[in-house]
């Protein structure tokens, strides 16, 4: 018998030809899981930045409707008398939509915030005598928890994000007159 000719084993290829080793598929895969539970790890605390963006879109809608209710609506009646006479604004609650859109009331299952709004009285500005008839700010409180709103919306409850805003009346052009004359400096 005539031996055979010594041929060279390239461990290489028969390396590649038999797959992946158990170390390495283990090391593949606990890559990949830690790569997952990083990313789904930061889902939650995207959903909360994305609830609280559209909560805030929503509240700035809100009070942009209360602003323009109230200074649209009805400041100065004209009596018999040819005069104007200063008319009591209403306070109210309003409900909305998740978009900020208003709703007639809080039994819709489209309704997810309730609103407060308290009309302050006429504010005296520096350098008037008396009171300007034709500024207001108004309180406006609003809540998500619908489930009994008028006690979300109590002081002191917490249950509610407030904001304050001035309004005037912008048909106003003339000086003010009687009682709200503006002294003269």
């Amino acid at each position: 018998m005539t031996p055979r000719p010594h041929t060279a084993i390239n461990t290489a290829s028969t390396r590649h030809a038999q797959g992946f080793s158990l170390p390495e598929v283990a090391l593949a895969m606990g890559i990949a899981a830690t790569a997952l539970l990083t990313l789904i790890s930061l889902l939650p605390f995207g959903l909360d930045t994305l609830r609280d963006s559209s909560n805030k879109q929503a509240e700035a809608r809100i009070l942009q409707t209360v602003m323009d209710r109230y200074q649209t609506g009805v400041w100065l009646d004209e009596s018999a008398t040819g005069g104007n006479r200063n008319v009591q604004m209403q306070d109210c609650t309003l409900f909305f939509d998740q978009t900020g859109a208003e709703v007639p009331d809080a039994t819709g299952l489209d309704c997810n915030y309730a609103v407060q709004v308290k009309v302050g009285t006429e504010p005296s500005l520096q350098g008037d005598n008396e009171a300007n008839p034709y500024l207001r700010q108004l309180r406006v409180r609003v809540t998500d928890r619908l489930n009994n709103y008028t006690q979300s919306l109590a002081d002191g409850s917490g249950k509610y994000r407030e904001r304050s805003v001035w309004i005037a009346l912008l048909e106003q052009t003339g000086p003010l007159t009687g009682a709200a004359a503006v002294s003269s400096l």
